[in-house]
C-alpha cells in the first residue's frame, strides 16, 4: 500500500508541474492576495451538503434500515480511499464498510453503488446537453489535447450507461438461470466460484427492491438533481471568491460539466492535471486569462480535495479504521484479494 500510495504522489506532483509550468507568477500572487476567504469557506459548507445528498441517496438505494449518518461516514472514508488510491482500487470500501458496519448484504451495496454511479453519468450527459443548448460554445468545441472535450464526455458517458443499463436488465432478467450458469461456469474456482453466485443473488435482490418501491426510486432521483445543483453551486462560490473572473450560473454549470468531463475522459491519479486543465478551459471560453484560469483550477481543486481527503480522514480516526486495511479487505470481500 505505502509505495501505491508513494506512486499517486509523484505522479500527482508530476502532473501538477506540467501544469502549472510557464504561469505567470505575478498573476497568482496577485489572484491569492485578492482571494476572497468567505466564499471558500461557503464552497466547503456546499460540498459538505453534497455529501449529504449523497448520503441520503445511497441510503435509500441500498435499504436495509441503514441510517443517513452511518452512511455520511462511510461515503466520506469511501470518497477518501476513491481519490488517493491508484486505479479506482477503493471503490468496494463502501460496499465492505456496509457489510461491515451496517449489515447490508456486499452484492446489494455493490447494486447500490452501481446504480448511483449509472445516475451520476446520465446527469453528466444532462449537464453537457444543457450547456450546449445553454452556453454559446466554440465552433470547433471545446478542445484540449486534440480532444473535444464536451462532445467525447457526451459520448463515454452516454455510452457506459447504456452498456451498464443492458448489463443491469441481463443479470436482473437472468434471474436463477444465471446464477445457475455462473455457478456452472466457476464451480471449479475455489474463491470466485464460491463467491460470485451469492453476489449475484444479493445484486439482483437490491435491484428488484428499488424497482419494486417507485416512493423510493423517486427520492433516489430527487437526491440526485439536488446533489450536482449544490455541486454547481459550491462551483459558483468558488468563482466569487475570485474578483475577477466571471461569477454566473451558466459559468459555474459549464465550468463544472467541463471539468467532470474531463475527469470521465482522463482519469489521473487523484484526478489531478485532468481537473485543472479541463476547469481551467471551462473559464476560457469566457474570456478569461489563461493564468488566472490555472490560478482558479488549482485553487478549486485544493478546495475540493482537502475537503475530501479532510473528512475522510476525520471519519477515519472517528471509526478507529485504517485505510491501507480496509482496502485490503474490501479487495478481498469482493474476491478480487
Amino acid at each position: 500500500m505505502k509505495w501505491k500510495l508513494a506512486t499517486v504522489l509523484i505522479l500527482t506532483t508530476a502532473c501538477l508541474v506540467w501544469f502549472l509550468w510557464g504561469i505567470d507568477r505575478d498573476v497568482v500572487q496577485v489572484s491569492l492576495e485578492g482571494l476572497r476567504w468567505r466564499y471558500i469557506a461557503a464552497t466547503l459548507l456546499a460540498y459538505t451538503a453534497v455529501h449529504g445528498f449523497r448520503s441520503l441517496r445511497l441510503a435509500a438505494l441500498v435499504g436495509h434500515g441503514v441510517t443517513v449518518a452511518g452512511v455520511f461516514s462511510v461515503n466520506c472514508i469511501g470518497y477518501l480511499a476513491i481519490n488517493v488510491v491508484p486505479l479506482r482500487l477503493g471503490e468496494f470500501v463502501r460496499p465492505y464498510l456496509l457489510l461491515e458496519q451496517h449489515g447490508v448484504p456486499f452484492g446489494a451495496s455493490v447494486a447500490g453503488v452501481f446504480v448511483e454511479r449509472l445516475l451520476d453519468l446520465a446527469s453528466l450527459v444532462a449537464m453537457l446537453l444543457l450547456v450546449t443548448w445553454a452556453v454559446d460554445l466554440p465552433a470547433g468545441g471545446v478542445v484540449i489535447e486534440g480532444v473535444d472535450v464536451v462532445q467525447a464526455g457526451q459520448l463515454l458517458a452516454g455510452a457506459v450507461v447504456a452498456v451498464g443499463a443492458v448489463g443491469l436488465l441481463v443479470i436482473v432478467l437472468g434471474g436463477a438461470r444465471l446464477i445457475a450458469l455462473v455457478r456452472a461456469l466457476t464451480g471449479w474456482m475455489p474463491v470466485l466460484g464460491e463467491r460470485l453466485p451469492g453476489f449475484l443473488a444479493a445484486f439482483q435482490e437490491g435491484v428488484r427492491e428499488l424497482a419494486g418501491a417507485p416512493k423510493r426510486a423517486a427520492w433516489v432521483l430527487f437526491n440526485t438533481v439536488a446533489m450536482w445543483t449544490t455541486q454547481v453551486g459550491g462551483v459558483w462560490l468558488a468563482l466569487m471568491a475570485f474578483a475577477d473572473v466571471p461569477h454566473g450560473w451558466d459559468v459555474a454549470l459549464t465550468n463544472w460539466s467541463v471539468t467532470l468531463s474531463g475527469m470521465t475522459v482522463m482519469p489521473t491519479p487523484g484526478f489531478f492535471g485532468s481537473f485543472e486543465a479541463f476547469c481551467a478551459a471551462g473559464l476560457v471560453l469566457f474570456g478569461v486569462d489563461g493564468d488566472l484560469a490555472r490560478t482558479f483550477a488549482v485553487i478549486n481543486h485544493l478546495t475540493l480535495f482537502g475537503f475530501t481527503v479532510g473528512i475522510g480522514l476525520l471519519f477515519l480516526l472517528k471509526e478507529g479504521l485504517s485505510l491501507g486495511g480496509i482496502i485490503q479487505q474490501s479487495r478481498e470481500a469482493a474476491g478480487a484479494g
